[in-house]
Parts: structure tokens; sequence; C-alpha cells
């Protein structure tokens, strides 16, 4: 046990540096799944969907771990609060998790020499801001950070904008046979990234709960 640290405070930190370690995983997941769609690669494929199950049981060691606090203590509302927005990050972040294998298996069905490089320029801007958020989101949560939480929902537009941009070169290249397969594909990638952004900025919008209970406001 850390020194100065009751078993109650240490139990509630173990529930952020798990989520900490969960967001870690999904990341990685992430990070990998986009990889394989870029370099139609079905074995990195496989492999994202099947580490899976170690963002399914992060998920549910969470759960487990919250609804032990709750049912042997009595947090006082700073702890609570961060048990309930522990929670719902665990729920996110497998959600995300669920993204990522959605990625892969569009990777490892789609045929190679199909990429369009306007809208693989625009998937890779998608997926590094998409990421950098999710991150930065975890970050706040994990310290409690309301300016940080901030930056993370003011980005969330312009991954918005870069999926319309992608919607917008896909239009554009429907007559090209050998590219239409592709494309289809790669709008799923795309709104699959636009909602690991969504995921990220509802997470930052959880902060200022967390931090002094003021309502969460969903939105942009």
């Amino acid at each position: 046990m850390a020194t100065g640290m009751t078993a109650f405070e240490q139990e509630v930190a173990s529930v952020r540096d798990g989520l900490v370690e969960m967001a870690s995983v999904v990341l990685t997941q992430i990070e990998r799944s986009v990889a394989a769609w870029e370099a139609t690669d079905g074995s990195l494929a496989a492999e994202v969907i099947s580490a899976d199950d170690e963002v399914d049981d992060a998920c549910i060691t969470l759960d487990e771990q919250i609804f032990h606090i709750q049912l042997l203590n009595s947090p006082v509302a700073g702890d609570q609060r961060l048990l309930h927005v522990g929670l719902i990050a665990a729920i996110a972040l497998e959600r995300v998790g669920d993204l990522a294998v959605a990625i892969s298996q569009l990777a490892g069905s789609v045929p190679v020499g199909g990429a369009v490089p306007e809208v693989e320029a625009r998937i890779q801007k998608m997926s590094a801001r998409a990421i950098d958020m999710l991150a930065r989101a975890v970050q706040a949560i994990a310290r409690g950070d309301v300016a940080l939480a901030e930056t993370v929902r003011s980005d969330a537009q312009r991954v918005a904008e870069l999926l319309e941009e992608l919607l917008g070169v896909v239009a554009q290249k429907q007559e090209d046979p050998a590219s239409r397969e592709w494309a289809a594909a790669a709008v799923l990638v795309g709104r699959h990234l636009e909602r690991v952004s969504n995921n990220a900025r509802e997470l930052a919008g959880r902060v200022p709960f967390l931090v002094d209970g003021q309502s969460f406001r969903r939105g942009r």
C-alpha cells in the first residue's frame, strides 16, 4: 500500500490506474487496426480482432472493481463521481475497442490496389486526431484536468470536417469501378474514426462533473 493511503483510497486509485491501462490497450488496438487498413494486412487485422478479448476483460474488471467499492464502502461525493465517470469511461473504451475490430474486419475484406490517395490521406489525419483526442480525454479524467478536456471537445469538429471531405472525395471517384469497393469500405472506416472522436468528446465532457459536479452536456 502506498504510504499515507488508506485501503479505500488505494482501491479508488486502482480504478483510475485501471482506466489508464485499458485506454492504452484500446489506443494500441485502434492504431493497429488503421495500420492494417492502410496496408490491407489481413494478418494484422486478425491479430487486432483476436486481442479484443483483452479489452472486454479490462472492462469487466473495472466494472467489478467499481461495484465492489460501492458495495462495501460509502464513498464521499468526489470519489463517487470518479467511480461513476470511471464506469462510463470503461464502457466507452470497450465501444472503441469494438470500432477497432470493425476497422480490422474491413481491412481484411477489401481488394488490394483500389486505394484512393486523397481518401487515404484524410483517414490518416482522422486517425491521428481521434487517437490523440481519446488519449487526452482519458488523461483529463485521470488528472481531473478541465482545461485539457476542453481541448478535446474543441477538436471534435475538425474530425467531423475531415469526414465530410472524405465523403466529398469518394463521391467524385464513384465513376472508377476499380476503386468503388475500396471507397465504400473507406467511408465506413471514416465513420468509425468519427465515432472514436465522438467517444473521446463525450468522455472529455464528463470531466467538469468529475471535478466539481457540473452537469454533463452533450454536443460539440
